[in-house]
């Protein structure tokens, strides 16, 4: 006679992308001296920390995403400064990005630009900025900390906007939808502290402190080109903004 004994079959369900997910280290003496090799290697998921250090901005990427189950996260780990250059940063089209502890200063132009590309039907999307510093740009005209132009969905939460360009922004947005700005604080602005314009909708403004905010410490709407407008059909400037429970000193 033949005895078939039981087997315990035991089935683990798991995540791929929490099996894939890395962390790639930035810095002096790690896989990636600077940011830009870490960005030609992050897949969705992944974190890419710097290490403490001031590094050289100038960099530009196309094409970044996560997902929303994944997203991709740059962190700051210890005091992290990316200084001087034309722009720190200049993102196109990217989509579920964390940011997070990082500094951007003395900039020539805009300090760090979020856009689509001019490819109004692909907004970059899903991005939050959080704990980060913009300050000390070095330009006078209509230069801003943190240009937006066709972002959706964004949150920047808990961020310092010091010492803005003379003819700009902190935060100028051109285009975006569904945001919110929060906790923020904002020092010594030129043109305004956030501007939302060309066609921009469906943001809110939230426990902000504004101090010397700038010459309108909110501008609600602006004068924007035609052909900038997001989308293009837009009837407004902007619509739908919510402002509560900010403090407002000096402007």
């Amino acid at each position: 006679m033949k005895y078939f004994l039981p087997f315990l079959f035991i089935v683990v369900l798991i995540n791929p992308y929490e099996v894939s997910s890395k962390i790639l280290h930035v810095g002096a003496g790690f896989k990636y001296p600077d940011l830009n090799g870490a960005l030609q290697n992050v897949a969705m998921g992944d974190t890419i920390l710097v290490h403490q250090g001031v590094y050289t901005g100038g960099i530009y990427f196309d094409n970044l995403k996560g997902s929303a189950e994944s997203p991709i996260s740059i962190v700051a780990s210890g005091e992290v400064i990316f200084q001087r250059s034309s722009t720190a940063w200049q993102f196109t089209d990217a989509a579920h990005l964390h940011i997070q502890g990082i500094e951007f200063s003395r900039q020539l132009a805009n300090g760090v630009n979020f856009d689509d590309g001019v490819t109004y039907q692909s907004p970059s999307n899903h991005i939050v900025f959080e704990d980060c510093t913009f300050r000390d740009i070095q330009a006078t005209g209509n230069n801003d900390l943190l240009k937006l132009s066709g972002v959706d969905d964004f949150e920047i939460g808990n961020c310092r906007f010091i010492n803005g360009s003379p003819g700009g922004s902190g935060i100028d947005m051109v285009g975006c939808h569904n945001g919110l700005i929060t906790k923020c604080r904002f020092e010594n602005q030129g043109s305004n502290s956030i501007q939302a314009k060309g066609g921009t909708s469906d943001i809110r403004i939230e426990a902000n402190f504004f101090n010397n905010g700038g010459q309108r410490a909110v501008n609600h709407g602006g004068s924007t080109g035609l052909a900038f407008f997001r989308p293009l059909d837009a009837r407004y400037e902007a619509a739908r903004l919510k402002v509560y429970s900010n403090v407002y000193t000096g402007s």
